[in-house]
């Protein structure tokens, strides 16, 4: 387990280097722009998340993350002594106990955040991986969106959904009934699949953990409106490449299990652009172009809250005017 953690502190502080040569994108300056702070966060964050991303990071919250996830803190605390040289901002973080500087460690959290909403994907990634597994919670998510959403790069795109799973995958003995590690290890799976041919995608050995992490997710928490709406176009994806005899045979994937899904999901968070672009994807992959329309035309008129919304409404219209 040592070595693992060693290993994985190498990663982190390695990682930022690995991109420092890859320009990312800048989120694009004719979309709504966005001010989110740490310190103004506590108000919006339930109209922003809906609770599906977890509790506001709060001292509170950290002092029951640790206490459920020992290794995790242990591992968080060492990573910060570790990395204090490379952000000196964060230095104080590294000074005897984290417990005793869980305010501030959650005003960090709340800054990596902030940073997401904002749109800052880049910066929201650095922070949230200088902040430990706490901080891949954001940092990992601002990549996945940044990949998903303004990487028009294929291979720089597959690079940066890698280093996604790479990153959960190690740091899931710590916490392996973390939702967001969880859910985090699937998506970037998922979304590396959405681009393979079927023989490059069974290949991969993706498909079946995939299905298998959605699953358990789910059993945990039906509601997981992120592991739903995955879920549900990784079914279509599976009906596409395979076909319907193939995907229910072999993964379980059906047609009508796909579309229980999704209505699921716009049960659940009607005003989600996500909801509705996804499915609308989803359509497609099954040749149902008047669907897919009619579920981009929802989107028409809606406004977004945070950078994630206003990509995800840019997306929702680039298709859309594909298809009309």
């Amino acid at each position: 387990m040592l070595q693992k953690a060693l290993s994985l502190v190498l990663l982190i502080i390695v990682s930022p280097q690995l991109f420092a040569d890859q320009t990312w994108q800048p989120y694009p300056d004719e979309l709504q722009s966005f001010r989110y702070t740490e310190q103004d966060l506590a108000e919006h964050w339930q109209d922003l998340t809906d609770g599906f991303r977890g509790p506001l990071p709060t001292a509170e919250s950290l002092r029951a993350d640790a206490e459920r996830w020992p290794e995790m803190y242990d591992f968080t605390q060492n990573h910060l002594k570790t990395t204090a040289r490379s952000h000196p901002d964060l230095a104080a973080l590294s000074d005897g106990e984290l417990r005793s500087s869980f305010d501030a460690y959650a005003r960090e959290l709340r800054r990596a955040w902030a940073l997401l909403f904002n749109g800052q994907f880049r910066e929201a990634r650095d922070l949230g991986l200088a902040l430990g597994p706490a901080g891949y919670f954001p940092g990992l998510y601002a990549q996945a969106l940044y990949a998903t959403l303004i990487e028009s790069d294929e291979e720089s795109r597959r690079r940066l959904l890698k280093e996604v799973i790479t990153l959960t995958e190690d740091i899931m003995p710590m916490a392996p009934d973390h939702p967001m590690i969880r859910f985090g290890n699937a998506y970037g799976k998922a979304r590396i699949l959405e681009n393979l041919s079927a023989s490059e995608a069974m290949g991969t050995g993706y498909t079946s953990e995939v299905i298998d992490t959605l699953e358990a997710l789910l059993e945990d928490d039906p509601d997981n409106i992120y592991a739903v709406t995955l879920f549900g176009g990784v079914q279509s994806g599976i009906i596409e490449k395979a076909g319907s005899l193939i995907a229910r045979m072999t993964y379980g994937a059906k047609e009508s299990s796909m579309e229980e899904l999704f209505k699921r999901a716009m049960q659940l968070a009607p005003d989600f652009p996500g909801v509705y672009y996804e499915y609308a994807r989803a359509k497609l992959k099954l040749d149902e172009e008047k669907e897919a329309l009619a579920l981009l035309e929802k989107t028409r008129g809606m406004t977004a809250i945070s950078a994630e919304e206003a990509l995800l409404l840019r997306a929702s219209n680039r298709l859309r005017e594909s298809l009309e």
